[in-house]
């Protein structure tokens, strides 16, 4: 099982307008005090050897550490060696993977904070009781050889002797004793060769840490020189994740199982799980170290286990069908015995409960519950407990500083060179006010901890990061953003801490990759020794289609009142394509961004004008987050946020340019309009939640922006006439609709115009009769005029006569000079009447008598649309002519 400490920076707000968080002094950083006046040992040291092994009960696997001890700033009659407690490590075929809580190496030099543990457990080779870390990670500032600082979570001391040794001597009133002579100055080795360390390239340059199945992304080559021979100090170092950018480095050794092969010129090593993105550095055989001049990206982290049988092996760990359905169960603890609290009964069970429904909808983590049970005890039993923090976990109370923990089961079937590992359970502790060490409070839901208190944190951003574990998540340096709140973005949500009053329960990219790949089936080999005989299958997921950037832009303009749905109860965030903090609100002070939703747009060639956003169907998950209020100096506390980009195509991830508009809202209603939007113009619409509220809403757009969308438009026929009809959905900046018809479908003429009903959001109904349609099939379209002169065409429909006016064919149509009447049959007194489009009279003949066919001169007649009126006795005929030049 894996157990994870997350640490938490905690800032007590003394001015609510302006909260800071590093720069203030009250952070839940485990104070330097704190850590001295619970320790009754602290010396500076070096970890020389370790042994992993089970506590009396077999259900956990601790290790201890052999540690060289240097120095002694506290303790009395303290040896040349002691031996720390640490939890987690592989004996035989099973491992526990412990991430977070103090993870010590070979080669690890530092500061210990240390007291006996309460479990009473004593060295399996020396049988002396072990000591303890204060506060875990927090309480080992590991030092780093490179620039000689030391650094632990929150802790970062440039200068060690003034730092560290002169610090200590003035609290605690008295000067180190030196047990051996050590300067941590000489860490650093100066090169006496000519030719130095230098790396001049290695690829990939962005990898997935300890995914070593996948050596695409996972195996590192680097090129260079001097890189000395595979024997001595020679190793890799990565910057460590556990306690984020620039501080400790993950040293891989020339003969570690990662390392795949070395030599003056390359090395080959597959990534472990500890690194993080940062830089890279070779350090030879002789201590002599070089630097990428680039930093090696980490996109996410996979958790590894470690075994020994016959050969050493570090292999991704991989989920299993360990209950028969295809994944997990998981049980709620009742259990109140040790202090422990009845998790089913508790508010925090829901909480649980929405961190894994986000794992299961989003990526299909196959983890179902199955009920409660009142077990309490860490232990690879089968069982994937729930609970409270209790004293009958067979481990230590949480120390301070940690928020909840996931214990990890690993195991492997031998031989261990060609099986895989099967991860074959895991438990979570959650915080206990009344056992756990040290004090934090939690948020707990739905609301966040903007609508209660600025210095809680909040438990489901919490549970999630745990289940990330459980999904075999490792952590990665990509940390909070911003000074002050309410401008902070969460950091992302598998890094080693969380920041007070902010809140990110959906996934990031990060987190997502690596779920998707963690859980996807590998048709592994595992071996055959009673282990699960499969590996997990994923549930169907439920994704939001715009939860990227569009790869691309619309080349037509968006038809008015289109609706668009958004779902950011499933969307996520990808730093790679979101806006940067800073540019999702128009004031450019930051925000969060966590569970971003895309629509790209394009406006009509009509002119500028206004942008109409209509919210439909608002609802969040859950419904109470809707209800959400928020305090000072928080202005919501649930909602959405919109921010319009005026751009061609996708910017490039964290360079957007300043958003031409921003809006929120929280309930379903028309936004204000949003003015001043250029025509033929593509625009760019970007949809977050507010303190990561999931919400699913639709938009529907509309203005004097859009064109007039037009629902409908029918030709029916009526007798002789065609019967003309259409709706339009909504209307801004209309002016008029010509109607125009054709006889080819190429060729069109007005042959009529309809006024506009003017601005409206609700439908409009309009209808025009045509009563001189042709013999055959007739085309017809709109034309839709804005007041601007501006205008778009609808699309085209037909209606087809077959039987009319069949006894008289008038040609040519169109006609240039004259047109030529065939009559049926002689005529002796017909009189002709040709009116122009408006109606007025421009020719008149009495009397026209032919034997079948009689010229008009119309040479004179402007081009356009004129109607042919002929009476012969009782007979009348009118039918359409069109006059057009050469």
């Amino acid at each position: 099982m894996n157990k994870h400490l997350l640490p938490v920076l905690l800032t007590i707000a003394a001015n609510l307008l302006f909260l800071p968080l590093i720069k203030a002094q009250s952070l839940y950083e485990i104070s330097e005090d704190e850590k001295i006046s619970h320790s009754t040992v602290i010396i500076e040291g070096k970890v020389v050897d370790q042994v992993s092994f089970w506590n009396p009960a077999h259900s956990m696997i601790f290790t201890s550490s052999k540690v060289e001890v240097f120095k002694v700033f506290k303790g009395d009659a303290i040896p040349q060696y002691i031996e720390i407690l640490t939890q987690g490590g592989s004996v035989g075929s099973e491992n526990i993977e412990v991430s977070d809580l103090l993870e010590l190496s070979p080669e690890d030099i530092g500061v210990f904070y240390c007291y006996q543990n309460t479990l009473g457990l004593r060295s399996p080779g020396s049988n002396e009781v072990l000591f303890d870390v204060y506060s875990s990670s927090q309480g080992f500032l590991r030092y780093n050889p490179l620039n000689l600082t030391a650094n632990a979570p929150f802790v970062r001391i440039n200068n060690i002797e003034s730092g560290i040794y002169d610090n200590l001597e003035q609290k605690l009133g008295n000067r180190f004793r030196e047990l051996k002579e050590f300067d941590p100055t000489n860490l650093r080795v100066q090169s006496n060769r000519i030719e130095v360390v230098g790396i001049s390239s290695f690829s990939p340059t962005t990898v997935n840490a300890g995914a070593t199945l996948d050596p695409a992304t996972n195996l590192l080559t680097i090129d260079g020189t001097g890189f000395g021979t595979a024997s001595g100090s020679a190793a890799v170092l990565f910057d460590d994740a556990n306690d984020g950018s620039g501080g400790s480095y993950y040293v891989v050794a020339y003969n570690d199982p990662l390392m795949v092969s070395w030599s003056t010129t390359q090395i080959q090593v597959r990534v472990p799980s500890r690194a993080g993105t940062g830089t890279i550095i070779v350090r030879d055989n002789t201590g002599v170290t070089g630097n990428s001049a680039t930093p090696l990206t980490v996109n996410y982290s996979i958790l590894t286990a470690t075994f020994t049988s016959g050969s050493t092996v570090t292999k991704e760990s991989n989920l299993m069908n360990a209950n028969g359905s295809g994944g997990y169960t998981v049980l709620y603890s009742t259990s109140t015995a040790g202090g422990g609290v009845n998790l089913n009964a508790a508010v925090e069970k829901a909480t649980f409960q929405r961190a894994l429904s986000t794992l299961q909808e989003v990526v299909g983590y196959n983890v179902v519950e199955g009920g409660t049970t009142t077990l309490q005890a860490i232990s690879n039993d089968g069982n994937n407990v729930i609970m409270f923090d209790n004293t009958n976990t067979g481990v230590a109370p949480l120390a301070s500083g940690v928020l909840a923990v996931c214990y990890s089961f690993n195991s492997m079937c031998t031989p261990v060179t060609t099986n895989q590992v099967q991860k074959t359970g895991f438990d979570i502790i959650i915080r206990n006010a009344g056992v756990s060490s040290g004090s934090a409070s939690f948020t707990s839901g739905p609301c966040p901890p903007a609508s209660s208190s600025l210095s809680n944190i909040d438990l489901e951003t919490v549970l999630l990061h745990e289940l990330g574990h459980s999904v075999n998540l490792g952590h990665i340096n990509d940390s909070y953003q911003g000074s002050f709140v309410p401008n902070l973005n969460p950091g992302k949500l598998m890094n080693y801490a969380i920041v007070n009053s902010v809140k990110r329960s959906s996934l990031d990219y990060s987190a997502y990759q690596g779920a998707l790949y963690a859980i996807t089936p590998q048709g592994n080999t595992y071996g055959t020794c009673g282990l699960f005989a499969s590996e997990m299958i994923a549930l169907s997921t439920t994704t939001e289609s715009k939860d990227e950037c569009p790869v691309t832009f619309p080349t037509t303009a968006l038809a008015n009142n289109t609706s668009i749905v958004f779902d950011l109860v499933h969307a996520t965030s990808n730093k790679f394509e979101d806006p940067q903090y800073t540019a999702l609100n128009c004031a450019a002070t930051g925000t969060g961004v966590t569970n971003t939703a895309y629509y790209a747009f394009k406006t009509a060639g009509s002119g500028g004008g206004s942008l109409l956003l209509t919210v439909t169907g608002y609802s969040t998950t859950p419904s109470a987050q809707a209800s959400c209020t928020p305090v000072a100096p928080y202005s919501a506390a649930a909602g959405v946020e919109l921010a319009l980009y005026a751009v061609s195509s996708c910017p490039t991830g964290q360079s957007f340019p300043a958003p031409v508009a921003c809006r929120t809202f929280n309930s379903n209603g028309a936004l204000s309009a949003v003015t001043g939007l250029s025509s033929n113009t593509t625009y760019l619409l970007v949809a977050d939640g507010i303190e990561n509220t999931k919400a699913n809403f639709t938009l529907t757009f509309g203005g004097t922006v859009l064109p007039i969308s037009i629902l409908s438009f029918t030709a029916e026929q009526r007798g002789e006439s065609s019967y003309l009809q259409w709706q339009t959905s909504a209307e801004f900046n209309n002016d008029h609709f010509d109607i125009e018809t054709s006889k080819d479908g190429v060729n069109y003429y007005k042959i009529g115009s309809v006024n506009s009903k003017g601005n409206s959001n609700t439908p409009q109904s309009y209808s025009f009769i045509d009563q001189l349609p042709s013999k055959g099939i007739n085309y017809y379209r709109l034309k839709q005029t804005d007041i601007d002169t501006k205008f778009s065409y609808s699309r085209i429909i037909t209606l087809t006569f077959n039987d009319i006016n069949n006894n008289l064919v008038i040609y040519p149509v169109p006609a240039t000079n004259k047109i030529s009447i065939l009559f049926p049959k002689p005529v002796l007194g017909a009189d002709i009447a040709i009116y122009n489009a408006e109606g007025r009279l421009v020719l008149s003949e009495a009397g026209v008598a032919t034997e079948r066919v009689y010229d008009v001169d119309i040479n004179r007649f402007n081009n356009g649309v004129y109607i042919i009126d002929i009476r012969n006795g009782n007979e009348r005929i009118r039918k359409r002519i069109i006059k057009q030049e050469n």
